[in-house]
């Protein structure tokens, strides 16, 4: 199986982040060795999640998903794809789980 891109990685560490994330995006500054997809959010979010898991201790990192991963998007234009680095992944969930009720304006039992 072939990628439609080739990519060398004799000495993958020597490329940094945007080697492995999609150009494009917006990150907080902070990097790691590994990323993992963690969820999709509306543009308008983007900034201020940056910087609250920035404030973690999180790296992180949001861009348009690729044209591929839009195509199976329903009801309306894809957000931004967010991606935290693997070593402060579970720190990630925690903060997401204090900062998103706030910046959506939902309540965390589900109210408006």
């Amino acid at each position: 199986m072939s990628a439609s891109i080739s990519k060398p990685a004799t000495v993958p560490q020597r490329f940094g982040r945007l080697w492995w994330l999609p150009s494009g995006g917006l990150g907080n500054g902070l990097d790691d060795d590994a990323w993992a997809p963690i969820l999709e959010v509306d543009g308008d979010v983007v900034a201020p999640l940056l910087a609250a898991l920035g404030a973690a201790g999180v790296p992180a990192y949001a861009a348009v998903p690729t044209a591929s991963g839009a195509a199976g998007h329903r009801g309306g234009p894809p957000g931004c794809r967010l991606w935290v680095g693997t070593s402060a992944y579970g720190r990630a969930e925690e903060t997401l789980i204090a900062v998103l009720p706030a910046l959506t304006g939902r309540q965390a039992d589900g109210r408006k």
